[in-house]
């Protein structure tokens, strides 16, 4: 084949390719797309920080903006120090004032001059103006960068197109004001976070920015000022951001818990607990006094007994000699978390050794809690103290309780190796000592449940009773009450029907309808609300709370 054939073969191939359809793809679409984005936000790449902190150590010594690349430069690098350790531009004033009038000379052309504007605002952002008498003058080299700002938003726009950060500016002036937050607080609160997405994107605002620290806080402060519905229901969210802020943690915390103490019959929250715990540790040891100093005794009282219940439950369920959980003893002295002054646990060896996850985190929890009982298997003790009574169970339902007067001085000591053969040396069981023996059998004496054995002697010998924070004398016992007449009801809470059944809510009702609570629950009997079925009003919030009608006795359940 000639040369020239062969040239003529190689055309023709080409000729057929060129002929083939092209395979359709959107690949370009996105390409052009990201291309035209860029364009609108007018993001050029910045000068490297290297010139930007050229050109603020040459400016330190000269103070003189002779160029625009000095002033676009110097925009950009307001917080960077002239040297290591030393002041940056946004510190000094004299300084700042005179490369905010070299942008100045810029204003007559506003597509340079913004591009000075827009250094100037990222500048804004990055800068921790902490509001100290020792920093009172940065802070106001800070605020008088923001008077600037806003004065000239007016001279970035032109009657060409504007990339998009320019109209965002211009769009979002209450930036640069003394609440430059609050337009976002409502839609962040409600979990709409667009805004500020694209403000963080066009305006180069960091995630270490005073801006976004501020916008959390305010969030904070708005929403303890909701009513107790709308709070709540923010309650989780807030948790959350506040879990991954360190340096906002603590006062966010604070308002939260502070707030959390108000809502009438507020439930136990996992959440909040949780989260004070690990942060704080356990509100009732005095290590941990200054951590909890911020926040009211309410609120600290309150996560106190949350606490002291769930370590209570978890005693009696997962510490167990046989395994096996103990629900009526959990139940009993969960009534009584207002009472007791403080608690320890003395951990046998399984409990104490063990690296099981569920017991590696129960010792985490009860820590500076426990106490070495020197014991093999899975014997473990509780001991509480509850005024002048120090009262020691056992996890086994086979041993008694004891009791102490710390008047007359305890037997053993908690931070010496605990024992328990009978009136060894520092041993929980001294039984020549005790004040209280007693076992955890039915039919004990007068009552049929031990529960009611034990009830009336805490009462009756040492002025405690559930449900109270400080004992007090004891009582004079009332007769069960009849159930009250529908006549002398009075106009029940609407907001009752609406609110979630907790104990401390049938309390409240109780109190403000004028009816009796039974609660005989602890012992294996029902909760009475002792009122009858002729109030509609009562009869709808004791239905919606689950409760059932029995004539001449009341409401069950």
């Amino acid at each position: 084949m000639s040369a020239l054939a062969n040239l003529a073969s190689l055309l023709v191939r080409g000729t057929q390719e060129g002929a083939n359809a092209m395979t359709p793809t959107h690949q370009i679409d996105a390409v052009i797309a990201d291309l035209q984005s860029r364009a609108r936000a007018g993001t050029r790449p910045r000068m490297s920080e290297d010139h930007q902190l050229d050109a603020v150590r040459r400016f330190w010594e000269t103070q003189e903006v002779s160029s625009f690349r000095d002033a676009y430069l110097l925009s950009w690098g307001l917080c960077l120090p002239h040297r290591p350790d030393g002041d940056c531009v946004l510190d000094n004033r004299p300084r700042l004032e005179r490369v905010l009038a070299g942008a100045d000379d810029w204003t007559k052309k506003p597509t340079a001059y913004r591009r000075c504007y827009q250094g100037l605002v990222r500048s804004y952002f990055s800068y921790a103006p902490a509001q100290t008498k020792e920093k009172e003058s940065r802070y106001n080299n800070w605020r008088f960068l923001r008077e600037y700002l806003l004065e000239r938003n007016d001279c970035i726009g032109d009657t060409r197109a504007a990339p998009d950060w320019v109209s965002t500016a211009v769009e979002n002036k209450l930036l640069f004001t003394s609440e430059p937050y609050a337009p976002y607080v409502d839609s962040l609160l409600w979990g709409d976070s667009s805004v500020v997405d694209v403000l963080c994107e066009h305006l180069h605002i960091g995630k270490a920015s005073w801006f976004l620290k501020r916008l959390v806080m305010a969030q904070v402060k708005r929403a303890v000022q909701m009513d107790d519905k709308d709070y709540l229901r923010l309650l989780p969210r807030l948790l959350n951001v506040l879990a991954e802020n360190e340096v906002l943690r603590d006062p966010g915390l604070v308002r939260l818990l502070d707030r959390y103490v108000n809502v009438p019959a507020a439930p136990l929250h996992a959440r909040l607990q949780e989260l004070t715990v690990n942060w704080w540790g356990n509100p009732w040891l005095p290590s941990n006094e200054t951590r909890w100093g911020g926040v009211t005794p309410e609120a600290r009282a309150m996560v106190s007994d949350w606490l002291k219940a769930e370590i209570i439950e978890t005693f009696f369920t997962k510490l167990a000699e046989d395994g096996s959980a103990d629900p009526r003893r959990m139940q009993f002295w969960k009534r009584y978390v207002k009472s007791i002054d403080h608690m320890e646990f003395a951990l046998g060896s399984t409990a104490r050794n063990s690296t099981e996850r569920d017991f590696v985190a129960l010792r985490k929890k009860m820590q500076g809690l426990t106490c070495h009982l020197d014991t093999s298997g899975a014997n473990n003790a509780f001991i509480m103290k509850m005024g002048d009574l120090v009262v020691v169970e056992f996890s086994g339902m086979g041993n008694a309780l004891y009791g102490y007067d710390v008047r007359k001085g305890l037997p053993f000591d908690t931070k010496k190796i605990l024992r328990l053969p009978t009136d060894a040396q520092n041993s929980l069981k001294q039984k020549a000592r005790s004040v209280l023996w007693e076992s955890h059998k039915d039919g004990a004496g007068a009552w049929s449940k031990w529960e009611q054995n034990f009830e009336t002697i805490l009462l009756r010998d040492f002025g405690i009773e559930p449900q109270k924070a400080i004992p007090r004398p004891r009582q004079p016992v009332r007769a069960p009450a009849s159930p009250v007449p529908a006549t002398e009801i009075k106009k029940p809470s609407l907001a009752m029907a609406s609110r979630p059944y907790s104990l401390d809510a049938l309390r409240m009702f109780g109190k403000q309808m004028g009816f009796e609570i039974d609660d005989n629950s602890s012992l294996g009997g029902s909760l009475w609300a002792r009122t009858d079925g002729a109030n509609e009003d009562v009869t709808r919030v004791l239905t919606h709370w689950g409760f059932s009608h029995k004539p001449s006795k009341g409401w069950w359940k």
